[in-house]
């Protein structure tokens, strides 16, 4: 494809744009990461991830060591095209000696593997939506930019930048495509193969390829001979991409582990982490609401996209968005609990297709007369429904200063972090001691000489801590009472009992073979009884 003048000046400047919205997330993106302890408090998923990439890049042995440790990384909660993506974003740090330094690991990782493929992606759907062609692309990209989601996301490191690029991908091909079912198609199941391959959500677009494939039919461009024979073909590509996207899967215990994984996630999200989460658009509504807008709003956007597709002059992109809208959503809505990156590769589609709300060239209708009142209200119809974008973007943009505040500032002051100071002065007296020390992984506590540490996300019992043989226990006290809340169900009736017996106990101060030394707002500190006899009890 080739660019005319317009289209390239409006490309640079959208560059430009995207340049300064990358520097501007530096410094967020830089707080809060002194150390994996501080990482973890703030962010666990991006903990939890994290030591599996640095061992993917780590000096080997041997080239087959190396490789080895590369493609099989053991963490298959996500797939390959993730972590190797990780991995070479962090290959300079032990090129220059800095493997260990995790505040810089953290900044190159949410810039590059958040940020972006995000402003790629959205670059990508504002050129379908416009073609670089008029001011509209500047005002959409803009405008998708303020949506609080895209702001949540672009401050973590997490595969959702990475899988949106894909989604919007696999979209610009069956794009381009054009019905043909031909290189783009095909092009279009590699995409959507990788991206199945990083998070499984490409596995929604059946629906949309279906349409492509009936609206091939029934425009006769293609036979039902070469329907059918490309409805197979994107399936074979599919599932070839999604095989060479995860090489671990040549190995029977890798493949085993990531099926199990698989199984795990599966119940973990239709159900919830040992107590139900909620699902349903009620309970999903107040995340939903935050992240993407008032109820108002969004059913202007769902209104562009199905009018989009029945009357817009960009019908067959519309339908394949509205196509690919409707099997993430139900799923994000009623059958798993909602989290704001579920819904994130369908909803900035969706909300890419409000452009038709802006003319390509404004022109106020003259004054209504019978000959041309249909034009003045939908004239009076778009000035309307334009308000309401314009407002729910005034809302994003408060939304946006707040998150982006908050984790530019999120380690000054904080009382977690404070905590860890209190937390050493009450434990003075074992300052010489080797101490088994168990933390609730939601508290910061960094490498401390003579502390062996673990934290689990699972829920607390008395079996867990007694096997830990633990000198410490260190617990938040927000998580005691989440778990104590009298609305909250266990998924195992039998052990969330014994979970919240143990948390009864602690909230109570009175853990069995443990002394309480320290309480604040935040946490408890507790000692084992040997050890508070001897150096505690006086």
């Amino acid at each position: 494809m080739k660019f005319d003048n317009r289209q390239k000046l409006i490309f640079v400047l959208l560059l430009l744009i995207s340049l300064g919205v990358l520097g501007l997330y530096i410094p967020p993106n830089a707080a809060g990461s002194q150390n994996l302890a501080m990482v973890q408090m703030f962010q666990p998923d991006e903990a939890a991830v994290y030591p599996y990439v640095i061992n993917m890049i780590a000096p080997a042995s041997n080239f087959y060591q190396g490789l080895h440790s590369f493609v099989f990384y053991g963490y298959y909660f996500y797939g390959f095209p993730y972590f190797a993506a990780s991995a070479v974003v962090l290959l300079p740090l032990p090129l220059t000696g800095n493997l260990g330094n995790v505040s810089t690991a953290m900044l190159l990782l949410r810039q590059l593997i958040s940020v972006l493929p995000m402003l790629a992606a959205l670059l990508f759907l504002v050129f379908m939506q416009d073609g670089f062609r008029t001011y509209r692309s500047g005002v959409l990209f803009i405008f998708l930019l303020g949506v609080p989601a895209v702001v949540q996301n672009n401050l973590w490191w997490h595969p959702d930048g990475i899988v949106f690029l894909l989604i919007v991908l696999t979209l610009f091909f069956l794009l381009r495509d054009n019905l043909r079912l031909g290189k783009n198609f095909l092009l279009a199941a590699v995409m959507c193969g990788i991206a199945t391959a990083t998070k499984l959500v490409g596995l929604y677009f059946f629906l949309a390829v279906g349409l492509v494939l009936a609206l091939s039919l029934v425009q006769k461009r293609a036979t039902w001979k070469r329907v059918i024979g490309m409805a197979f073909a994107f399936l074979l590509v599919l599932a070839a991409t999604f095989l060479i996207s995860n090489p671990f899967l040549v190995s029977s215990w890798a493949r085993t582990s990531y099926f199990d994984i698989f199984r795990q996630q599966t119940a973990l999200l239709s159900e919830g982490y040992a107590v139900y989460y909620g699902k349903g658009p009620a309970a999903a509504w107040p995340l939903l609401h935050a992240s993407y807008g008032e109820i108002i709003f969004l059913l202007v956007a769902l209104g562009t996209a199905v009018w989009g597709s029945i009357r817009g002059t960009n019908r067959f992109l519309h339908g394949i968005i509205l196509a690919w809208f409707i099997p993430l959503t139900v799923s994000v809505l009623w059958l798993t609990h909602f989290k704001f990156q579920y819904w994130l590769p369908v909803a900035l589609p969706l909300f890419s297709t409000l452009i038709i709300l802006l003319p390509e060239k404004w022109q106020i209708p003259p004054r209504p007369v019978k000959s041309n009142r249909k034009n003045w209200l939908m004239f009076c119809a778009r000035i309307l429904l334009l308000v309401v974008v314009l407002g729910q973007f005034v809302l994003y943009l408060i939304t946006d200063f707040q998150l982006y505040r908050s984790d530019l500032t999120r380690a000054d002051n904080n009382p977690r972090i404070a905590f860890y100071s209190q937390v050493v002065d009450s434990l003075k007296p074992l300052s010489q001691q080797a101490l088994q020390v168990y933390y609730d992984y939601r508290l910061y506590v960094p490498a401390t000489p003579d502390w062996t540490t673990t934290t689990t996300y699972d829920l607390l019992d008395y079996s867990f801590i007694q096997e830990g043989k633990f000198s410490i226990l260190l617990l938040l006290e927000q998580r005691i009472r989440d778990y104590l809340n009298p609305n909250v169900t266990g998924i195992n009736p039998v052990e969330f009992a014994k979970n919240q017996q143990f948390y009864k106990d602690a909230e109570n101060g009175t853990i069995k073979g443990y002394e309480l030394v320290f309480r604040n707002s935040v946490g408890l500190v507790f000692v084992d009884e040997p050890l508070y006899q001897q150096y505690f009890h006086k």
